[in-house]
């Protein structure tokens, strides 16, 4: 009984010897700050890349996903360019939260297949309405996930303005003869009717109704009608990123 009492008190020892030798998160993730406190450059980058490498294996999902967001911000104040996402998703898709590797993704595709090219839609009109849902389908499934609320809501935001108010290269109406797009009016009424629950579809609709007002014409050169639509585009960009969170 002794022995057995004596084994067990050893046991516990050895178990909480271990538990005190395991890695410090949040002291891993403040010396983590404190190298992306410095101003961004190559040499900065570098040292953070390396801490990262040394220590992720060491860091649960949360800890290791904060400081990989806030690593990836860091580097895109420095150069805009400077992240291939599928090579960023592999290299990290083991230590991430799986929300985060699925943003990674997502990112990814936004690089392969990008929205416009030199401020011309490279999308037609459907695909972009499909791809705008996509992106709140995720939002919906992770909305508990503030991580990266800041970076959806801006991807959001820029699928819904160009569904609305097309680029300077695709715009939405004809500069000659000033019509609304008939592409788009026949791809946005498909839309609504496959997914008609979707907050893309209410910002659609909400559209129809206003381009029924003007009976789908307008003329960017008058300064009252131009104003009545950017207005109105830039209230529904707005309205539809608060809906998609709520």
């Amino acid at each position: 009984m002794k022995r057995s009492l004596t084994g067990i008190l050893i046991l516990l020892l050895v178990i909480a010897t271990l538990a005190g030798c395991g890695p410090d998160q949040e002291e891993f993730q403040k010396d983590f700050i404190e190298i992306l406190e410095q101003p961004a450059s190559e040499e900065n980058i570098g040292e953070a890349s390396e801490f990262l490498d040394k220590h992720l294996p060491k860091m649960n999902r949360e800890y290791a996903s904060q400081m990989i967001h806030r690593y990836e911000h860091y580097i895109l104040c420095f150069d805009q360019e400077a992240i291939d996402y599928n090579d960023w998703a592999e290299k990290y898709k083991r230590y991430i939260e799986p929300a985060l590797l699925e943003f990674y993704l997502i990112m990814a595709e936004e690089q392969n297949s990008p929205m416009t090219e030199e401020t011309v839609l490279n999308l037609r009109w459907d695909e972009l309405a499909e791809r705008a849902y996509e992106i709140e389908q995720f939002i919906r499934e992770n909305r508990e996930y503030t991580l990266f609320k800041e970076d959806l809501s801006w991807i959001y935001g820029k699928y819904i303005n160009a569904l609305v108010m097309g680029t300077n290269g695709t715009p939405i109406f004809d500069y000659k003869t000033q019509t609304f797009s008939e592409e788009a009016k026949n791809a946005y009424a498909v839309f609504i009717n496959r997914y008609p629950d979707s907050t893309v579809a209410w910002a659609l609709k909400e559209y129809f109704t206003y381009l029924g007002s003007i009976e789908y014409r307008m003329d960017y050169n008058d300064k009252t009608s131009s104003k009545l639509f950017f207005d109105t585009c830039d209230w529904l960009v707005s309205e539809a990123g608060k809906r998609v969170f709520e």
